[in-house]
């Protein structure tokens, strides 16, 4: 994201249409791979099917200073890894659901998680949009899947690429969040 500009009050504003993608950014850094996630990566992440902007924060700061304030959207059906992050981390869900266990969250409910909890996640029938606050600006992540999780994951992802590749493409050419 471009800086964010403060006044004179101490007040920041950012917008939506300077934001970048997250991993276009040295927000996230990237995890350390058991041989599980090194072989079901590849195609997990070539079906795509989630886009995470930074909205707020400092996306190429290497220290963990600073709030941030990321907006990501998710296909119907993405199942996203367990997976835990070095901070904690509060959810808000925007639109759609989220199936966090047995637990469905609607638009308006959220979840928090602490640092290094691992947790998992699965994008409702209509895809979901969550926002993601953190208190720093750059993070580790760890992800903790099962070989049979991924074996599930990467069921979904067989059964769902197609789709999600054109609604990637869409979020691509308009930065539509939606």
């Amino acid at each position: 994201m471009a800086q964010a500009k403060r006044d004179r009050r101490g007040v920041q504003v950012f917008r939506a249409a300077e934001a970048r993608e997250m991993h276009d950014t040295l927000m996230m850094r990237k995890p350390e791979l058991d041989d599980a996630a090194r072989e079901a990566l590849p195609e997990f992440t070539a079906a795509g099917g989630t886009f995470g902007m930074v909205l707020f924060g400092d996306p190429e700061s290497t220290d963990d200073g600073g709030v941030s304030l990321v907006r990501t959207t998710f296909a119907p059906n993405f199942v996203l890894p367990r997976h835990s992050h070095s901070v904690d981390c509060l959810y808000f869900v925007v639109a759609g659901e989220v199936h966090l266990g047995s637990q469905v969250l609607a638009v308006g409910d959220g979840f928090h998680v602490t640092a290094d909890a691992p947790y998992g996640y699965t994008a409702g029938p209509e895809g979901a949009e969550v926002l993601e606050f953190r208190t720093v600006s750059a993070f580790d992540s760890r992800i903790r899947e099962t070989p049979a999780g991924w074996e599930r994951i990467l069921a979904a992802v067989r059964a769902n690429r197609d789709g999600w590749a054109e609604r990637d493409d869409a979020h691509a050419a308009n930065r539509s969040f939606v």
